[in-house]
């Protein structure tokens, strides 16, 4: 008897992160979607400060130049091809988690909010358990 095929779920891992520690905690939520096996799309927001506030701040406009090149921004396309949308910020509601998420409010996706991890384990785990549920709502 063969195994049932696994149903695929789509996942986006949207972020926002100046210094690099939320993109840790997105990055490990992206690993356990894979390991549930969830095909992903890994998405930095961008930054809503003006140049001169980023640019006072060394290790912010370090950090944000490198994660400008490691990532896109989310896309139009992402919210309507996601099964679910995993966000990741750092506390304090950040306006471009808040100005993302406002924008979501018309579309019929679930969106599930990463919370502040313990450890990148517990993150990674989080990732894999919204994929999993995300895959049994769909079946």
């Amino acid at each position: 008897m063969t195994p049932a095929p696994i149903i695929p779920i789509k996942v986006v891992v949207v972020f926002y992160s100046r210094y690099g520690e939320t993109e840790k905690a997105a990055l490990a939520a992206g690993v356990g979607a894979i390991q549930a096996r969830g095909l992903i799309r890994l998405r930095r927001l961008v930054d809503l400060a003006d140049e001169e506030t980023i640019a006072h701040d060394i290790r912010w406009a370090a950090q944000r130049e490198r994660m400008n090149r490691d990532y896109v921004a989310p896309r139009p396309g992402d919210a309507e091809w996601a099964d679910v949308i995993i966000v990741a910020a750092p506390k304090g509601k950040p306006e471009e988690m808040a100005s993302y998420l406002a924008g979501l409010a018309s579309l019929n996706v679930k969106v599930a909010a990463l919370p502040a991890p313990d450890s990148i384990a517990a993150a990674r785990a989080f990732g894999k358990q919204t994929t999993e549920a995300a895959r049994q709502r769909k079946t």
